[in-house]
């Protein structure tokens, strides 16, 4: 069975999307919600009913599997109970104010300051599988 990325967006209204960004398949879905967890829950559901209303249709079976990825936005917007302002600016580099632009929706970050994020908060998630042992 294929694995696919699928992406979470969060709107500036707290509101989140997930989506695969190809066409490898033979329909179109999303998820949505007002929490990671519902639009997560919507998009596989939503999977499970396309691909069975596909195989009743055309008796070709859709299979897949879905690893879940965030845009920098709807990571900070999520996590934001759990990691602070101060500490993701710490992680990050980037500042307090300019973080919080994001978590709010006032302001997508730019692909160059996304992979920033990104590439800080996967150090620093090693740096914490690590200290565990």
């Amino acid at each position: 069975m294929k694995r696919y990325t699928a992406h979470i967006e969060c709107n500036d209204n707290g509101f989140y999307t997930v989506y695969v960004p190809n066409d490898d398949f033979p329909f179109g879905w999303f998820g949505e919600g007002f929490s990671v967890e519902e639009a997560k829950r919507d998009y596989v559901e939503g999977f499970a009913a396309m691909a069975q209303d596909h195989y009743e249709r055309t008796g070709v079976k859709v299979e897949a599997e879905f690893d879940f990825v965030y845009d920098a936005s709807a990571f900070l917007q999520h996590f934001k109970g759990m990691l602070t302002l101060s500490g993701m600016s710490k992680i990050t580099g980037i500042n307090k104010a300019q973080l919080s632009q994001y978590v709010c929706g006032r302001r997508h970050p730019s692909p160059k300051t996304e992979a920033k994020i990104k590439a800080s908060v996967k150090k620093f998630a090693e740096e914490l599988s690590k200290a565990m042992v």
